[in-house]
């Protein structure tokens, strides 16, 4: 089993997006919660060196655009989970 960890301000759409997305998933958890978006991010890091799992990458719950900040007060999500390795 390979592993995955990432952030996110909206668990449950995430949960889904990643059971679409890869094969196995098993495991889904939220490790911790966080108010700040670069303290999700260091502990996200910090986290998938820690245990070997790949960290999400790039911000997919960032704003669109420049003009659509994120809301002052989010929480931010790290999750976690697991999936079956691809192969050839």
């Amino acid at each position: 089993m390979q592993c995955k960890v990432g952030i996110t301000t909206n668990p449950e759409s995430k949960q889904v997006y990643w059971q679409n997305q890869v094969t196995g998933f098993t495991n889904w958890q939220i490790l911790e919660i966080f108010r700040s978006k670069a303290a999700a991010k260091e502990y996200e890091t910090a986290y998938a060196l820690r245990h070997g799992c790949e960290a999400e990458l790039g911000d997919s719950d960032s704003p669109i655009t420049a003009m659509e900040p994120t809301k002052e007060h989010e929480w931010w999500y790290i999750y976690h989970f697991d999936y079956a390795p691809e192969t050839d």
